[in-house]
């Protein structure tokens, strides 16, 4: 497994400082890191995965910076349009960074509504000409190919996938305790 906060400075030292996405049950401790860690300015929550592609290709116009945006492989579907008409390389040639939960991988028991999707997960990002990786479950493996990853991602301007299997990140527990006015209640 890989601790992260082993995973988060590993970004940071790489300049990776933006974040945005929908939580994933398979991405809530990397997540829970990334909140009690990242300004809520530079780490912003959204509606859908399509948002968060496009909210991340302006914090790209606007510094220069690769995003990282997060999501389970179901909301990739919500991602598809933003991804070809906005960041692939024939429109504006953004590069960021998919971190997307693998749910329904191919050989490991899920629930239903997971399985077609995680048959199709690899083909779909394929079809996109998105390159992915799977994020080996080893720090010192995974910090070589994400550091060979963010070299290619600036060179090319362009989106790579790190595919993220269940367990792949140690247990953390979210230390802040994030109030709002909009709680609900029976």
């Amino acid at each position: 497994m890989i601790k992260t906060s082993d995973f988060y400075k590993f970004l940071k030292d790489n300049e990776i400082t933006f974040y945005s996405g929908v939580p994933d049950s398979l991405l809530k401790d990397i997540c829970a890191y990334i909140t009690d860690n990242v300004s809520q300015e530079n780490h912003i929550i959204t509606a859908n995965e399509g948002a968060a592609v496009a909210l991340g290709s302006g914090y790209h116009l606007a510094t220069g910076k690769v995003p990282l945006i997060y999501m389970q492989n179901s909301g990739l579907g919500n991602a598809i349009n933003p991804l070809l008409s906005l960041v692939d390389k024939k429109v504006y040639n953004i590069p960021m960074i998919l971190m997307i939960g693998w749910r329904g991988e191919p050989g490991f028991k899920d629930e239903p509504q997971h399985i077609t999707q995680g048959e199709i997960t690899l083909e779909l990002l394929d079809t996109m000409k998105i390159p992915y990786i799977i994020l080996p479950e080893f720090f010192s493996e995974a910090s070589s190919v994400i550091k060979k990853s963010l070299d290619f991602i600036k060179a090319n301007n362009m989106p790579m996938a790190f595919i993220i299997r269940k367990n792949t990140f140690e247990s953390y527990k979210l230390k802040k305790n994030i109030v709002t006015s909009f709680e609900m209640n029976r």
